[in-house]
This record gives structure tokens, C-alpha cells and sequence, in this order.
């Protein structure tokens, strides 16, 4: 960041584009819920996107309900290692999924930066605990290519969706609840914390 002060104009710039990417993701999240395509194009996909250590990762904005900041999570004796707990999210008791043990690294530390992304899999809701969200990208299907070999060993087969090459990263999408569904039924010869 430059030491120099910016001015209001700079400021003001700083501050549209933040509510102009917010407005897009409230209207996605919008469209979302209802059921609803993009208008301006019906071969394109919407994704929200995460890091998870240094990767980035994605899932379709479909699958998303909300982002929320990460509040007190509550440990679950006998739990699989890759479930961290539970939030009470308004009520609901949501448990929560740390990704980083999902996909094979180690447990996440929570930072300013973590939240907790909300999302509907199996019927039921489920809250992603994630390094920090980075963006909503639009893909036409042309822009997704089959995955590579780096994609971790737990997204291999039906949940890995493929890769999209936006400027030097690569994102891997893949579908969150084939995901955690296998992570469901694999839970039982998982280890216990």
C-alpha cells in the first residue's frame, strides 16, 4: 500500500467499486434463492470462491446461502476429524466443517480474515469454515476445463467440477454437496478427535 494520502476521488472510486461487487453478490444470492438464471447469459455459472491455505477454490453460487464472520464454535466429543463443531446460526445448529481437514491439510487457526460460508447440501445446511472468501466469478462453460492433477485426493470423481484460469491462478470448482456427502458417508471409518 503507498504511503501517499489518496484523495476523495480515490476514495470515493474505493468505495463504489466495494458496493458495486456487493450489489452483484446480493443479486446473485437474489437470483440464487429463487431459482433464477442470469438474464444476460444462459450458459454461464456463477461461483463463490475461497481459500483454503494458498489454493483457491470454488462452489456453485447455488449452493451458498449466506457468508457470515466465524463466532464461537462449539466442539462435538466423538466428531469426525474434519467436523469442527457446531454454530448456533438464528437458532439453527449448523455444524461446522473445517475445509482445510476435508481436503487434507491441517486444521484451520480461525483469523479475522476466516468466515464461515453457509451451504445447502444433502437437504440439509452446513457452514464451510474457510481461510478467507476472494470473489464471485462468472464462467461460461467454455472457461471451465477438466481438472488437473492437483487437485486434492478428496475431490476426486463426481464432486470436482474442473479448473478455470483466471489471470495467473488456477480455481478448482468443485460441487459441495457430492463433497460433503461422500465426507458423510465416509464418517464412519474416520478418525475421532
Amino acid at each position: 500500500m503507498s504511503s501517499e494520502p489518496m484523495d476523495s476521488n480515490g476514495i470515493a472510486r474505493r468505495r463504489s467499486e466495494k458496493h458495486a461487487a456487493f450489489l452483484a453478490f446480493a443479486e446473485a444470492l437474489l437470483r440464487a434463492s429463487r431459482g433464477e438464471q442470469d438474464p444476460t447469459s444462459m450458459d454461464t455459472r456463477q461461483f463463490v470462491t475461497f481459500f483454503v491455505r494458498d489454493h483457491e477454490f470454488g462452489i456453485p453460487i447455488l449452493q451458498c446461502r449466506e457468508i457470515i464472520r466465524v463466532s464461537t464454535i462449539t466442539r462435538i466429543p466423538e466428531s469426525p476429524a474434519h467436523v469442527r463443531g457446531v454454530v448456533n446460526l438464528r437458532g439453527r445448529v449448523l455444524p461446522v466443517v473445517d475445509m482445510r481437514k476435508q481436503l487434507g491439510f491441517e486444521a484451520l487457526q480461525p483469523t479475522s480474515k476466516a468466515r464461515l460460508l453457509v451451504v445447502e447440501a444433502a437437504g440439509r445446511a452446513f457452514a464451510l469454515l474457510v481461510d478467507r472468501i476472494s470473489r464471485i466469478l462468472k464462467l461460461s462453460s467454455a472457461e471451465i476445463a477438466l481438472a488437473t492433477g492437483d487437485a486434492p485426493s478428496t475431490l476426486v470423481g463426481n464432486s470436482l467440477l474442473g479448473t478455470a484460469r483466471i489471470e495467473d491462478s488456477a480455481i478448482l470448482l468443485f460441487d459441495i454437496e457430492q463433497t460433503l456427502g461422500a465426507a458423510s458417508s465416509a464418517a464412519a471409518s474416520t478418525p475421532k478427535e
